[in-house]
């Protein structure tokens, strides 16, 4: 019983972080729009790339919360 607490958590834990990491990538996602019309495109593109590898991360906890049986 213990142990399945534990996993629930855990589960509950990855799907809140990756909400979370959602969250991070449409304020990141917002900032690069304003670079891309600035003088800082270059940054823009940096950005870009940050937001896809935390979007695919996110993605990836989710994934593991549903291979989680509590």
């Amino acid at each position: 019983m213990t142990s399945n607490l534990r996993m629930q958590g855990l589960q509950d834990d990855l799907v809140r972080s990756a909400g979370e990491l959602d969250e991070l990538c449409q304020a990141q996602d917002g900032h690069a729009r304003f670079l891309r019309h600035s003088i800082h495109q270059a940054d823009a593109q940096a950005m870009d790339g940050h937001v896809y590898d935390l979007h695919h991360s996110a993605c990836e906890m989710r994934e593991i919360a549903r291979g989680i049986r509590p």
